[in-house]
């Protein structure tokens, strides 16, 4: 069997448990390899390194390192210096290094992928990798020098794969989008509303970074055509964040319109979603957004951002739009086009549904797509591969 070292900052641990399940549902489905995972954990203004094994062949890892990515590289190398020792320790030989972003893990897995030998693969994540990419000038040559040795990129939607192929210089052929698995994709039929719904979803204390106050503003600009539009907004956060998006909708002039609502498991979300007219969210900064995947299975025709999140794997179907979320207008236009079509939209995704034309977003489609990049990346040639 072979061996997938897997290096995300993104995988549930004790130390912080609530961390995104997306990682954990892709790595715990891909059967017939064995997935030794390091979940590493960033503590500001330290310099050590501590593991602690919180299951087998999972390793909890927190380091030190300042914000902003001050001197990122420096004090990543702590971090693939403890790897290698814990691997060295547990005797084990990875046959494939798996990075799970690549502006952070992916300068770890390239310097333990030198040291042991081993090709390694990397996410391309649209939100974190394309802000440090920005950001960090000083740092471009060496991504691209990372970007150079690593054996396959994932980005997980086209947008990202277009963005990193000029920003890495590195060719369309040495990448495979490969989509985020959702937490619910069941298939549900669409069904008409009895008013005109507006559904968004997100953790409140990200409200500026999912446009929510262009979202209210844009609410406002389509109630004077559609008097009876009301908007949910279905999340959770702490205190400060619950304080914090209370005070943004009531200095809205859509106060009256808008309900914020308790968070609902993933087990029911689509059934929740269903109900409602239009799922919106014009995020500024979307990697992937697994709820828009979500609600389109749920039959709900989806206002997304362009060139953010899913954009672009969907290209040909009507089901939604993609708008520009620095402006209002445009926005305001999207969510009126969804509402006066909702008919014929969700007519049409109830077609798409049946002909399957949303299976390489699912589950099945996208593990399936997975084992076989590690099945490929784990064959003999892999590693001369990687190092032609």
């Amino acid at each position: 069997m072979k061996t997938i070292l897997h290096i995300s900052a993104d995988f549930p641990d004790p130390m912080v448990p609530a961390k995104t399940k997306a990682v954990e549902r892709l790595v715990d489905a891909a059967n017939g390899f064995r997935h030794v995972v390091y979940s590493i954990n960033r503590v500001n203004w330290r310099t050590d390194v501590a593991t602690l094994c919180f299951g087998k062949d999972r390793i909890a890892l927190a380091y030190g390192a300042p914000p902003f990515a001050f001197r990122l590289l420096s004090h990543l190398d702590p971090v693939a210096d403890a790897i290698e020792e814990d691997l060295r320790r547990r005797n084990i030989a990875p046959d494939l290094i798996h990075a799970h972003k690549f502006t952070v893990e992916g300068v770890v897995a390239d310097r333990l992928a030198t040291r042991l030998g081993t090709p390694f693969i990397a996410n391309l994540w649209g939100d974190t990798d394309t802000k440090l990419f920005e950001a960090k000038p000083g740092l471009r040559a060496h991504y691209r020098d990372i970007a150079r040795r690593v054996a396959l990129l994932l980005p997980p939607a086209p947008w990202t794969a277009h963005y990193f192929t000029t920003a890495l210089a590195v060719p369309m052929q040495r990448m495979k989008v490969l989509p985020v698995m959702p937490g619910a994709d069941d298939i549900i039929p669409p069904r008409l509303c009895r008013q005109p719904h507006i559904l968004t979803v997100f953790g409140w204390e990200a409200w500026q970074r999912k446009g929510f106050d262009t979202l209210l503003q844009a609410v406002a600009q389509v109630a004077e055509d559609v008097p009876q539009v009301l908007l949910d907004v279905l999340g959770c956060g702490d205190p400060k964040a619950l304080l914090e998006i209370t005070r943004v909708v009531e200095r809205s002039s859509v106060a009256n319109r808008v309900k914020l609502c308790h968070p609902v498991d993933n087990a029911k979300i689509q059934k929740v979603m269903n109900g409602y007219s239009v799922f919106a969210m014009p995020s500024r900064r979307e990697t992937y957004g697994m709820v828009f995947v979500e609600a389109l299975l749920a039959g709900v025709p989806i206002l997304w951002s362009e060139n953010q999140g899913i954009d672009g794997l969907f290209d040909g179907l009507r089901i939604g739009c993609a708008t520009n979320p620095q402006s209002v207008a445009d926005v305001a236009d999207g969510l009126r086009h969804l509402l006066v079509q909702e008919e014929r939209l969700k007519a049409e995704i109830g077609r798409l549904q049946k002909e399957g034309a949303f299976e390489h977003v699912r589950r099945n489609s996208i593990v399936a797509r997975y084992r076989d990049i590690l099945a490929a990346m784990t064959a003999g040639n892999a590693a001369s591969e990687a190092a032609a």
